[in-house]
């Protein structure tokens, strides 16, 4: 009489492993080909293949990738899965299983991100970086800041001279009536000029190099 009986676990049948190999060796295509076509890391693909379920992801993932890898070697998935979590129950009974892992995200996680979540973010960045180099474009070509605080429009005086001060862009150059005057760092001037008797044109533009220009004009009066 036997004292001993012996439970038979994989000894009449193929592992998960072994049909996903055999079935991926009768079609002769290479690991690296069916990870670039179903866009998962092939890491993962070998794990599946050589039964190192502890390298997988845990959560959905896992299911997710030997769903993919089964239907694109054209293989019964439900029975695969199946037997995918009999060999689980026998190779990791205190496993953890859950349909969400409580694990924070690790780097290789983002490898397996839905297709359409990887085009969203990268659509964000180009919108991103194509805003920020608008920005930079405007303000480059876009005229420099000019504020004339003195003198003020459609003046009329009996003075021969005339201060005129105000503001401009630090980088900017300014010009009066065809003469280039200097602001301080901050973009301030003050320039005096000469006046004659009768209705005196002044044209003060700034510019930066690039860029359009800044011009105000003003007309003074002057009588004696």
């Amino acid at each position: 009489m036997n004292l001993f009986t012996s439970n038979k676990i994989y000894l009449d049948s193929e592992t998960v492993s072994e049909q996903l190999r055999s079935a991926r060796q009768a079609k002769k295509l290479k690991l690296c080909q069916i990870a670039k076509r179903l866009n998962i890391n092939e890491k993962y693909l070998i794990a599946l293949e050589k039964g190192e379920y502890e390298k997988l992801p845990h959560g959905v993932y896992e299911k997710n990738f030997l769903r993919e890898y089964a239907l694109f070697l054209s293989l019964d998935y439900k029975k695969l899965v199946l037997d995918y979590e009999a060999e689980i129950n026998i190779l990791e009974p205190k496993r953890q299983k859950e349909i969400f892992s409580k694990q924070v995200i690790k780097k290789y996680y983002l490898l397996a991100m839905p297709k359409i979540l990887k085009n969203i973010l990268i659509f964000l960045t180009i919108c991103v970086c194509f805003i920020y180099l608008g920005y930079r474009v405007n303000k480059i070509i876009s005229p420099p800041l000019l504020i004339i605080n003195s003198p003020l429009a459609d003046l009329t005086t009996n003075q021969t001279s005339l201060q005129i001060a105000g503001q401009t862009e630090a980088e900017a150059s300014l010009i009066i009536n065809g003469q280039t005057v200097l602001t301080d760092k901050n973009g301030g001037f003050s320039q005096i000029i000469s006046l004659k008797n009768g209705i005196n044109i002044l044209t003060i533009t700034a510019n930066k190099q690039h860029s359009r220009s800044s011009t105000v004009i003003r007309q003074i009066l002057v009588k004696k």
